[in-house]
């Protein structure tokens, strides 16, 4: 199960969603994409982040969001949700903390 935890300064994704075998797994492939689009998106509007990554484990850490970045926060946190809703037996989250 991949868990997903957003806190105020950081989002962390970490484990392998247990869908399809690891190479195969399209929700692993959908949380990759989606974790990688929102780091990159952050960069590209001048937030200041850090990145963690290694095999089933990304992590995101940031001092302040700008108005971009909390917006792209806010929809990375809508796309997490509606993959859940999607495969409720493969994501779990945390209370997410804005």
């Amino acid at each position: 199960m991949t868990t997903i935890k957003v806190e105020n300064n950081f989002i962390e994704v970490s484990g392998h969603s247990g869908y399809a075998t690891v190479g195969t797994d399209i929700v692993c492939a959908a949380i990759s994409t989606l974790s990688e689009a929102t780091y990159n998106y952050l960069i590209a509007t001048n937030n200041k982040a850090i990145l963690e990554e290694k095999d089933a484990y990304y992590k995101m850490v940031f001092e302040e969001l700008n108005e971009a970045g909390k917006a792209i926060k806010t929809e990375f946190i809508s796309m997490v949700d509606d993959l859940m809703s999607q495969y409720p037996k493969n994501i779990r989250r945390f209370k997410w903390k804005n």
